[in-house]
């Protein structure tokens, strides 16, 4: 049971001034990363059986990695026979093409873990293992790799690297965390060098990153084994780093930033830190930390002066104040799990197989819907995607797409 514990926060697994979005980019946890999808005109109850599901597709072999929906396909990976594949959806639920990209994670509870990216009609990811991967989304064909183990001493965690990558302009950033190499910015259409970063000198801590837009300076942060770190998107340099450690050195969650103030959460027991950047972008100061709130890898969502999640040790949902960093109030409805927004609605994918929504009243949490997932295979760890009315969930070898429109 303690090695299932352990694993759970490993899996997945992403316009205010957070990030940089070209019009074709469709990436991790929405736009901005924040969990946060900007629909409207949602359902804001559910029959007792859960919404009406439009399709669903099973043979999408084993894998964690949520679903990344364009305008006309949707992509997501999965093992099949010991090898990685990306498999190419029509948004009616047809597979349209399945390809292979190479090895990928076959031990420790197999399955894929990194959620595409795609930006100009590529997609983007990396391998558990540490490949840097650029594929053609027209045909799955590869347009170049890089084997950051060889290249870059890229050290492979204990259940595999986990990372969408983050990209901007013509740089795509990734983690290899290498002992002299912990990030590195290559170009999106030829995989070379444009920097190469030390950082901390730390390893990858599971980390989707994040990219923000502070008073004009972009910077790119993200979680190493001991550390949360700002750098210049520029050229590397390493602006400031926050402590944040667990007795797993396990931090799965892309932090959150709004106003000047970014929020990272993790497990075991640890908590969150909120901290507020320096004008210039050079330096923090720490304001609160909390450990009641320390989900695995369901992430949280920050929405007006509330941060929402739920917590590993005490499993509840909870809402905390994003000022002070006091817990407000809980609920017990749905199991502890992963949260994303969209509507005035928190859609809460519970670990024990719940799917629901919940309403933020002032007197707390009111419970709006749930019903349980009952198709796919294994672990419910996957986080949801909502797009164009629709709500996708991928559990196992299954893909559902539920309509939530009005």
């Amino acid at each position: 049971m303690r090695k299932i514990s352990l694993f759970i926060v490993v899996v997945i697994l992403l316009l205010d001034s957070t990030v940089f979005i070209a019009q074709n980019l469709v990436q991790w946890r929405g736009n901005n990363r924040s969990g946060i999808y900007n629909e409207t005109g949602l359902l804001k109850e559910w029959p007792s059986e859960g919404p009406k599901l439009n399709w669903s597709i099973d043979g999408l072999g084993q894998g964690f990695s949520s679903v990344t929906a364009v305008e006309k396909n949707i992509f997501t990976t999965g093992i099949a026979d010991g090898k990685g594949y990306v498999f190419c959806l029509s948004i009616d639920g047809k597979l349209l093409w399945k390809k292979e990209y190479g090895k990928d994670w076959t031990e420790s509870f197999p399955g894929t873990r990194t959620t595409l990216v795609y930006n100009s009609n590529k997609l983007y990811l990396a391998t558990a293992y540490g490949e840097a991967i650029c594929m053609d989304a027209a045909t799955g064909n590869k347009v170049w790799s890089v084997d950051m183990a060889i290249k870059y001493g890229s050290r492979t965690p204990k259940w595999g690297i986990v990372e969408a990558p983050v990209i901007l302009d013509n740089k795509v950033f990734f983690t290899p965390g290498g002992t002299e190499v912990s990030i590195v910015a290559l170009d999106l259409n030829s995989g070379n060098e444009l920097w190469k970063s030390k950082a901390t000198g730390e390893g990858s801590a599971y980390c989707s990153p994040l990219l923000i837009n502070h008073n004009g300076k972009k910077i790119l942060v993200t979680s190493l084994t001991g550390n949360i770190v700002g750098l210049d998107v520029n050229d590397g340099t390493m602006l400031w780093s926050v402590p944040q450690t667990n007795v797993y050195s396990i931090h799965p969650n892309t932090p959150l930033f709004k106003d000047g103030y970014v929020y990272s959460l993790t497990g075991y027991k640890t908590g969150g830190v909120m901290f507020k950047i320096a004008e210039d972008g050079k330096s923090v100061t720490e304001i609160w930390r909390n450990k009641s709130l320390d989900s695995q890898m369901g992430g949280a969502v920050w929405i007006n002066d509330l941060i929402i999640g739920s917590g590993q040790t005490d499993r509840s949902w909870q809402a905390i104040d994003a000022k002070t960093g006091n817990v407000l109030f809980k609920t017990t409805d749905i199991g502890k799990g992963v949260v994303i927004y969209a509507d005035g609605l928190l859609y809460c994918y519970a670990d024990n197989g719940e799917m629901g929504i919940l309403e933020i009243a002032d007197a707390g949490f009111k419970l709006k819907s749930k019903f349980r997932i009952t198709l796919g295979t294994e672990q419910h760890w996957a986080h949801p995607v909502i797009n164009k009315g629709v709500l996708y969930i991928r559990h196992g070898n299954t893909l559902m797409a539920y309509n939530v429109k009005k």
